[in-house]
């Protein structure tokens, strides 16, 4: 007798994949369980199910674009419902640049720091160690 169900370790290996896809495809829905008797097994048929779906890959991806007619079909406050977002956003102050102190330019840093060295080597001062 050939194996009726399987483990999702062993439905997986079947399709020489990881344990954990076996698992994502259980979760996702896209297969069939056996839950009832302590363990999760997958019947043999879904197997076949999928090998049952197997098709020509051309190399295209099955996403179908959005046309005009689907856009324009979408209610009007849909449509606009970003640009009333940012509207909003933007009447209640939100995302506004604050206005911050000019800082001095890092060439200032640099000169401060090299007055201050010139400084402590005429009056010998050294650091400390």
């Amino acid at each position: 007798m050939s194996q009726v169900a399987f483990s999702p370790r062993e439905f997986a290996a079947l399709f020489k994949k990881e344990q954990s896809w076996g698992y994502r495809q259980i979760y996702a829905g896209k297969v069939t369980t056996i839950t009832e008797y302590g363990r999760i097994m997958i019947p043999a048929s879904e197997v076949e199910k999928i090998l049952a779906s197997a098709v020509r890959y051309d190399g295209s991806k099955k996403v179908t674009p959005r046309t005009k007619k689907e856009l324009e079909a979408l209610a009007p406050e849909l449509q606009t419902a970003w640009q009333s977002f940012l509207q909003q956003k933007r009447k209640r102050g939100k995302g506004k640049v604050k206005d911050v102190e000019k800082l001095p330019s890092p060439t200032g840093h640099r000169d401060a720091a090299l007055k201050r060295l010139a400084g402590a080597s005429r009056s010998g001062r050294t650091r400390a160690s």
